[in-house]
C-alpha cells in the first residue's frame, strides 16, 4: 500500500454582523463569538490587530464553516435546510446585511465539509445518505462537479481546487483516494490519522501521522516523500502550504511548536509558540493563517509566512 500525506485546517463553528462604526477599517477574518451563530471580525493587519463588535447570522444557523479567506462561509441549519451560501466580504469590505442562499441540491446538516486550498471548491459529506458531494465555481457560481456514493465514513475530508481529487480518512486510521464511479483507493494507513489537506492548485497534499510523529507530501496515489522529524519532536494535529506551495507550517499541539518545512528541500524551521494550536485557517491576507483555538488567557495568535520566516503575532482584544 503506497502511503502518502495530508492535513486538515478544521473549520471552526461561526457566524457574523457588522456595526459599521466598530468594525470599519481593513479586516483579515474572524474568530468565534459567545454563541454558534456569532463571530467576531478581525481588524487591521498582523502586528496590529484586534476583534471587532460580535455580529450574528440569523439564529437558525446551527454551523457555519468559514472559505479559506474568511470572504465567504457554508451554514448548516439543522435537519431539514440545505446547506447555505453565506457572502461574508466583497473586496475586503464586510457586508452590512449577509444573506443564506441554499447551495443547488446540497444536503441538509452535512457531517463534514471540507474546502479546496484556495476556496474554489467544496465537498460536503452526509452519513445519512452515504455520499460526498463535490462543488466548484464558489463562491459566485457554485455548482456540483461530481457527487460520489457508497461513501462508509468519512471522519476527515480534502478536496482539490480542481474539484477532481478527494481524500478521506475513515476514522480507523485509512484513508483513501475517492472518486465519481470508481471503487476507493487506499493509500494511508496507520493508528490516527490527524487532518488531511491539498497543496494549493495541486494533486498534492500533506498527511498528519501524530503517532508516528511525522509528516509526508506527494500525490495521492504515487506515493509519498516522508518528512524526517527534525531534533525537536511534533505530533502534527494541523498542516497549511503557502499559496505557491513551497512553504508547509505543521502544528505540534502538544509541543506548543510550528514546524515549517521547504517542501523542495526539506529542511525544517521549528518556532516554539504561545498557544496549542490545533488548525489553521487561511486568512484574508496572503500566506497569513489564525492558529486556533485560542491560548489559555482567549487570546488569539496568527502566524504569517514572509521569504525570511514565519512572523507570529496576537489579535488584541476589542477596542
Amino acid at each position: 500500500m503506497k502511503r502518502f500525506a495530508i492535513v486538515f485546517a478544521v473549520a471552526a463553528a461561526l457566524a457574523w454582523g457588522q456595526s459599521p462604526a466598530a468594525n470599519s477599517g481593513p479586516m483579515l477574518g474572524f474568530v468565534p463569538g459567545t454563541l454558534p451563530w456569532q463571530l467576531q471580525p478581525v481588524l487591521g493587519i498582523p502586528g496590529a490587530a484586534h476583534l471587532g463588535n460580535p455580529v450574528s447570522l440569523p439564529n437558525s444557523v446551527t454551523k457555519i464553516y468559514l472559505a479559506p479567506g474568511h470572504a465567504y462561509a457554508v451554514a448548516a441549519q439543522g435537519s431539514s435546510a440545505p446547506a447555505a451560501l453565506v457572502i461574508l466580504r466583497i473586496a475586503g469590505v464586510l457586508q452590512t446585511n449577509p444573506s443564506l442562499t441554499p447551495l443547488p441540491g446540497a444536503f441538509a446538516n452535512p457531517d463534514a465539509i471540507a474546502f479546496s486550498p484556495t476556496g474554489e471548491s467544496l465537498a460536503l459529506f452526509s452519513q445519512a445518505a452515504s455520499s460526498i458531494q463535490v462543488y466548484t465555481g464558489l463562491p459566485n457560481s457554485p455548482r456540483i462537479s461530481q457527487q460520489i456514493s457508497n461513501v462508509g465514513s468519512a471522519l476527515k475530508l480534502a478536496v482539490s481546487d480542481d474539484a477532481q481529487a478527494v481524500l478521506i480518512s475513515d476514522g480507523v486510521g485509512n484513508a483513501y483516494a475517492l472518486a465519481q464511479n470508481s471503487a476507493p483507493v487506499a493509500v494511508y494507513h496507520t493508528v490516527e490519522i490527524a487532518a488531511i489537506a491539498f497543496l494549493p492548485q495541486s494533486h498534492k497534499a500533506i498527511l498528519c501521522d501524530p503517532v508516528a510523529g511525522t509528516a509526508a507530501v506527494g500525490q495521492a496515489i504515487d506515493g509519498i516523500t516522508i518528512i524526517p522529524p527534525p531534533a525537536s519532536p511534533c505530533q502534527p494535529q494541523a498542516a497549511a502550504a503557502s499559496a505557491d506551495g513551497k512553504k508547509i507550517l505543521l502544528a505540534c499541539t502538544a509541543q506548543q511548536l510550528i514546524w515549517s518545512i521547504d517542501s523542495t528541500t526539506g529542511s525544517i524551521d521549528t518556532r516554539g509558540v504561545n498557544n496549542s494550536p490545533a488548525a489553521f485557517e487561511s486568512l484574508g491576507l496572503q500566506d497569513t493563517f489564525l492558529m486556533s483555538p485560542a491560548d489559555a488567557n482567549g487570546t488569539y495568535w496568527m502566524i504569517t509566512w514572509q521569504p525570511d520566516g514565519p512572523v507570529i503575532s496576537f489579535i488584541g482584544a476589542r477596542q
